[in-house]
């Protein structure tokens, strides 16, 4: 066993070019209120006291940050109060530096007194936004302890030997159990053996066999809670009835009530299959007859928020699959998928049990790309409920795959979902875009740039229409 602590390692050098970009936008930021008539050129500038003035500043930056940020606590580690305070004093170091500097120079009265202050408190300004926005940008993307060494319990449990072995294998001095079911006492046992070897022990949080993943926790009283339920109550655009939910509380909901969703349907809507419904009184019929329809785009999601509705969230196919997925790794929870070509389902199958290791897939099957007959229909419904599957991956595309559910809604065993071009991302026929993309809500540009002919033009058209019907429903004019 490795006796040496592993310690997270952060990026300081990043956080002192943090440091000088905003000290080089505070003191042109000054410079420029300062004197908004003679800053004009780069030569009038030079020709000044502030082309030397410009390299003292720098100077006392880098002299601050090696005086006391060097020294202080990491600012990934703080709280935004303890990152106010150690950036204030931070700043107070390099002016004490510049006060100094122009003392000892003599040239204390040829600065100007209002560029000084300005520079300072500009300096603290820029420097804290500019950290708070890293800081909080490094720690979602670098989440703490994510290179913790993880074990999985499984039955039959190991004896004490082997869990010596187990923990003595990993070469490291902290490690994550996943309980999968072990009982407390189980996990004692572990954590018994663990404490005697002198290995740190954490543990995932569980309920009804579900993870407790990050994202779904909030802090209610004091307590770490998370919600169980996607909410009764729904909200109501284009006269579609949105849930109001985030990913995880749907994928949990799902789970809690997988028995009685069978034979039901659930949609996930963009704002083109938005403005499907919008113009087709049918389609909206069929979304409104899932069990529920999840908003899967953000200018959704954004009317929901700007109501003040609290916890709203796009609720995307693909990430819904992709925690559904990891959840179901313990094969309770079983899965078949119908649509996309035998290429595409064949990949998927490939990636799925690599990435999901544990997942139990009872089927595949590729429709041919026509009408089908009754008798072919019905083939289908058989094919599928004799795999008898808990979820039934419908990947048909947009408006087909809905009213197909809603066709065959209390036909089909198993709670179907359709996910349209879910298939392909995660069989990686096509690439999804990058998380801060998705973030900023222009994944549909990625999309765009991917496949421009077949997109621009119902991208264009749609968007044009979403904001109109949405100008129409302000003044109360309905379809």
């Amino acid at each position: 066993m490795n006796s040496r602590l592993k310690k997270r390692r952060y990026p300081i050098k990043r956080v002192y070019i943090i440091d000088i970009f905003a000290l080089l936008c505070a003191f042109f930021t000054a410079l420029y209120l300062r004197y908004p008539g003679e800053f004009t050129t780069w030569t009038e500038l030079a020709e000044g006291l502030y082309v030397n003035f410009f390299f003292m500043v720098i100077m006392a930056q880098l002299a601050t940050l090696l005086i006391y940020d060097a020294n202080r606590t990491t600012i990934f580690l703080m709280d935004p109060f303890e990152m106010a305070v150690q950036t204030l004093k931070s700043k107070m170091i390099f002016m004490a530096i510049l006060i100094l500097y122009l003392f000892m120079t003599q040239r204390g009265g040829m600065v100007s007194r209002g560029f000084f202050l300005g520079i300072s408190g500009f300096n603290f300004i820029f420097d804290y936004a500019i950290r708070m926005i890293y800081r909080k940008w490094y720690n979602v993307t670098h989440p703490f302890n994510d290179d913790i060494k993880v074990v999985k319990l499984k039955a039959p449990f190991p004896s004490d030997r082997q869990i010596m072995k187990m923990l003595e294998d990993t070469e490291e001095t902290e490690v994550l159990i996943h309980k999968h079911g072990a009982s407390d006492e189980e996990l004692e046992r572990v954590t018994a053996v663990a404490e005697r070897m002198g290995v740190r022990v954490y543990t995932t949080l569980e309920h009804h066999n579900y993870e407790v993943k990050r994202g779904i926790t909030t802090t209610v009283n004091g307590y770490v809670a998370m919600p169980l339920a996607v909410r009764k109550n729904t909200f109501k655009l284009f006269g579609i009835n949105f849930a109001i939910s985030r990913t995880e509380e749907a994928v949990v909901h799902v789970i809690r009530h997988i028995g009685e969703l069978s034979g039901k349907y659930i949609c996930f809507s963009n704002v083109h299959t938005s403005v499907m419904a919008r113009e087709d009184k049918e389609y909206r019929r069929v979304l409104n007859g899932a069990a529920y329809v999840f908003p899967d785009g953000n200018p959704i999601v954004s009317r929901q928020l700007s109501r003040g509705i609290i916890g709203a969230e796009r609720v995307a196919g693909p990430d819904f699959m992709d925690h559904m997925f990891r959840d179901t790794r313990n094969g309770n929870i079983t899965h078949y998928f119908y649509g996309s070509s035998q290429k595409t389902l064949d990949a998927l199958k490939a990636n799925l049990e690599e990435k999901y290791p544990g997942i139990v897939i009872k089927g595949m099957y590729s429709p041919p790309y026509r009408e089908l007959s009754e008798e072919e229909k019905e083939e289908d419904i058989k094919r599928i409920n004799d795999a008898n599957a808990d979820i039934v991956w419908i990947g048909l595309g947009a408006p087909k795959q809905e009213k197909w559910m809603a066709a065959n809604k209390d036909k089909v065993k198993g709670v179907m979902l359709g996910v349209g071009a879910g298939f392909d991302f995660h069989a990686g026929t096509i690439k999804r875009a990058p998380v801060w993309i998705q973030k900023i809500g222009f994944e549909w540009l990625y999309r765009l740039f991917q496949d421009p002919a077949r997109l621009i033009k119902r991208y264009t058209i749609t968007n044009a229409k979403y904001f109109f019907y949405l100008a129409l429903d302000k003044m109360g004019i309905q379809s």
